[in-house]
């Protein structure tokens, strides 16, 4: 078995152990268990709701002026909802953002109050932090602010080193069209996945329908869902039929911009499902749960509007009026 199974089987064999076997009454193909019909050993008898507080923000939601939240009106409410569903389709309707002159730079964070000064200028809207640890970061400089924020580090000596100094021009590399060959063979093999390229939402759902079709005794595909745009939120089933099979959860495309997730999480279903026969019993005997997409909405927008979109599209009510919801701030 190849390195990264053997490193998936680890994975999937701890997570059945912590869990409760996902039992299958029925045949490879037919209808899956329904849905909260399995209890978890951590599931309590009474649902337990947790609050969620932004650590980002200031305010304590203890001693927050219950009084003045509790005056906003709920008509005033409704009224906004009209006004940000038209705004979001506006935006699906403009042009795609360009980011041409936008850098990525590598931001030193050693030196005290560096963190504090990349809030700032964040909060300005001139950069966006991305990944790092404790001793740099990813950032995100818009175009029309290379040179204001380029002087701010410099008076302040932060360190940093530019990894791209085009981003625009890094996007347009970053999903080239296949040749004639690629597309012939596309119509040949019945799907159009290749992982050569980034696909779109409906060449991934295509290609779990082959899978289906192609090897209906050990794969199902099944919707679970609808997204807020009305777009399917398919997961594909492989098992075996084996009621003693634990089950395995894969997801991916939580992050609209993350186009690799997808791509991951296919390829992964085309390793294990047109190889099923010669696969150990360690991975036969387990019911495999995929879910390749889980922000479709996002993930589609992130293609034909905005690279750098992570939130999925529906429309928040607040004092912002933002389209989409996630833990993290867009750029843009």
């Amino acid at each position: 078995m190849e390195s990264w199974l053997r490193a998936l089987v680890l994975v999937a064999a701890a997570a059945a152990v912590l869990g409760t076997p996902l039992v299958n009454d029925l045949e490879p193909g037919k209808e899956w268990p329904e849905l909260f019909s399995v209890k978890q050993p951590s599931e309590p008898d009474e649902p337990v709701f947790v609050e969620r507080i932004d650590v980002e923000t200031t305010e304590d939601p203890v001693n927050a002026n219950t009084d003045e939240l509790a005056a906003k009106n709920v008509d005033e409410i409704k009224e906004e909802i009209p006004k940000i569903i038209q705004r979001a389709a506006a935006d699906d309707k403009d042009d795609k953002v360009d980011y041409t002159g936008a850098q990525v730079w590598k931001v030193s964070t050693e030196n005290s109050g560096v963190r504090l000064i990349l809030g700032r200028l964040r909060r300005r809207n001139l950069i966006a932090t991305w990944s790092g640890n404790h001793s740099y970061v990813d950032v995100l400089v818009k175009s029309n602010a290379v040179e204001n924020v380029t002087k701010v580090f410099q008076r302040e000596n932060i360190d940093f080193s530019v990894v791209i100094d085009d981003l625009q021009k890094r996007i347009n590399e970053e999903n080239p069209p296949l040749d004639q060959n690629e597309i012939e063979l596309q119509d040949r093999r019945g799907h159009r996945m290749t992982w050569k390229q980034y696909h779109r939402i409906e060449d991934i759902h295509g290609f779990l329908d082959y899978l289906a079709k192609t090897y209906p005794a050990i794969v199902s595909v099944k919707s679970i869902g609808k997204s807020y745009e009305g777009r399917d939120l398919k997961v594909l089933r492989i098992s075996n039929g084996q009621k003693t099979n634990k089950a395995v959860f894969i997801d991916g495309g939580i992050h609209a911009r993350e186009w690799i997730s997808p791509a991951t999480v296919t390829f992964l279903i085309n390793q294990i499902a047109e190889n099923f026969d010669e696969e150990s019993d360690e991975i036969k005997n387990i019911d495999w749960y995929f879910l390749p997409v889980v922000n479709p909405d996002g993930y589609e927008y992130t293609h034909k509007a905005d690279r750098l979109w992570r939130k999925n599209r529906k429309p928040t009510i607040g004092t912002r009026q933002c389209v989409g919801t996630d833990l993290n701030r867009n750029f843009g």
